[in-house]
């Protein structure tokens, strides 16, 4: 840890001529401008989110996103002071490209460039843990985010967010639209048959019980084969146990650069040709944006499934 600290300490002073303080210094420096928030702001592994203790009066001003989760979210809650997304904002992953527009400046992983920025809130996924533990070492306020299991874990993430920022109300809105559209797709599907479905990817991988997808698709009115096979949170099934799985519909992950030709492999695949959702030509295509999402943007996740599941009851055309 403290060889990391070293390095990005010798990095600061070879980007910034004449910067060479003893620790101390460099400490407060990077603390200078920063509104102080009383405890590391952290968001633990369950719905269950841990209180939110900002120093009284003080609200952040400069907020930095690095990840695809808040970015979707404060670009909901505090579009006005946020001051960088992720790189990751701009890609096939996001569901708020034309709204990122916006904020010009974009940020990886990198404890270097966050630091330059000169934020006095960075949110961060657990697995940049590394460069999290630097930018909390430097006495930068920190929303480390880790979870993603659940519809009501969103709800807890944007609710803890929106305190974080000083927004709650803004946060509370947020909810209840996204709330009242995941039951208005519930509402219409109640009594109906639920057909078995299975969100299936090139490599064998899928999403089990615990996961934001097992949520999406019962709230859709389908029942997850994936949870079926006992499978909790991701893992990987054999080709074998998903043809004895016989689901009703398949769902794919839609992308221009992932697995692009997998849908057509699997059509054409002969061992499928007897699988009810190939025969009955049930497989589908999801955007990849809403399969991976962790925002209110999941509302749009269980709209489109529900659509695919049910087309009676929905027969508009996604926009």
């Amino acid at each position: 840890m403290m060889a990391d600290l070293d390095s990005l300490r010798s990095s600061i002073r070879r980007l910034v001529p004449g910067w060479n303080l003893p620790a101390r210094s460099l400490w407060l420096a990077a603390c200078l401008g920063v509104l102080i928030v009383a405890v590391t702001i952290r968001l633990v592994a369950s719905a269950q989110i841990s209180p939110v203790h900002v120093k009284e009066g003080s609200v952040p001003s400069r907020i930095l996103s690095v990840n695809v989760m808040s970015d979707e979210i404060l670009l909901a809650l505090v579009p006005e002071r946020l001051i960088g997304l992720s790189v990751v904002a701009d890609s096939e992953s996001s569901n708020i490209v034309e709204e990122a527009k916006v904020i010009p400046t974009r940020v990886d992983a990198d404890s270097e460039r966050i630091l330059m920025l000169n934020p006095d809130l960075v949110l961060i996924g657990s697995h940049h843990a590394n460069v999290a533990r630097q930018i909390e070492s430097l006495g930068i306020p920190l929303f480390q985010i880790q979870g993603f299991e659940s519809i009501e874990w969103i709800r807890s993430l944007i609710r803890t967010m929106g305190t974080s920022t000083g927004v709650p109300e803004r946060a509370a809105h947020l909810i209840a639209e996204m709330n009242a559209r995941i039951e208005n797709v519930s509402r219409r599907v109640a009594g109906l048959p639920r057909p078995r479905v299975l969100l299936y990817s090139e490599s064998g991988w899928v999403s089990g019980a615990k996961t934001t997808i097992d949520d999406a698709i019962r709230a859709a009115g389908g029942v997850n084969v994936a949870a079926e096979l006992g499978i909790v949170g991701g893992g990987k099934v054999p080709q074998e146990r998903v043809i004895m799985a016989d689901p009703d519909v398949i769902l794919l992950r839609y992308s221009r650069t992932w697995e692009s030709g997998f849908r057509q492999a699997l059509l054409g695949d002969p061992a499928f040709r007897d699988v009810k959702a190939l025969r009955n030509q049930r497989v589908y295509g999801i955007p990849a944006r809403l399969l991976v999402t962790s925002s209110h943007h999941i509302a749009k996740t269980v709209e489109t499934i529900a659509r695919h599941l049910h087309p009676d009851v929905f027969p508009e055309a996604s926009p």
